[in-house]
């Protein structure tokens, strides 16, 4: 089982995290609301910073509430891509346009790390039952490796 990062505890990526753990999932989370984080590591997932989760963990998923937030995060200062390395994945649940995911897949494609668009519809309720439809746009190998984690 490959080790998950999970970067965003907002309404919909609490629950999506939770089930996971629930699920047996080895997670490490990141959010900055601190309180979130606690909750999610005394159910069983550890933390860590962006560069943390790019070192220790094979796939990444992001949910979070903006494209420029998506993009701060995979490629600010200390960001993700920071410390990622090539055979990687890196999972965008967020909603952002298509050309906001062009550019994350193309920048992560060129130092070999895959890349999947994957916006999810069923909100809130969706997320908490574990019934989400996710939509995902990227390279099949990338899907394959995340199909489990979205199972």
């Amino acid at each position: 089982m490959s080790k998950v990062g999970f970067i965003g505890l907002g309404i919909m990526g609490r629950p999506m995290a939770t089930n996971l753990v629930k699920a047996g999932q080895d997670l490490m989370v990141s959010d900055l609301n601190e309180t979130l984080v606690k909750e999610l590591c005394d159910m069983g997932a550890s933390s860590g910073s962006y560069a943390d989760i790019a070192r220790e963990c094979d796939l990444i998923i992001t949910i979070l509430p903006t494209g420029a937030i998506v993009r701060e995060v995979l490629f600010g200062e200390n960001g993700v891509a920071s410390a990622l390395t090539a055979g990687k994945v890196v999972c965008d649940m967020s909603s952002v346009t298509p050309g906001e995911s062009q550019e994350c897949y193309r920048r992560l494609k060129e130092i070999g790390v895959g890349f999947v668009d994957a916006p999810v519809s069923g909100g809130e309720p969706g997320a908490i039952a574990g019934t989400l439809a996710i939509m995902c746009g990227g390279d099949q190998a990338d899907f394959d490796r995340l199909k489990p984690v979205f199972e």
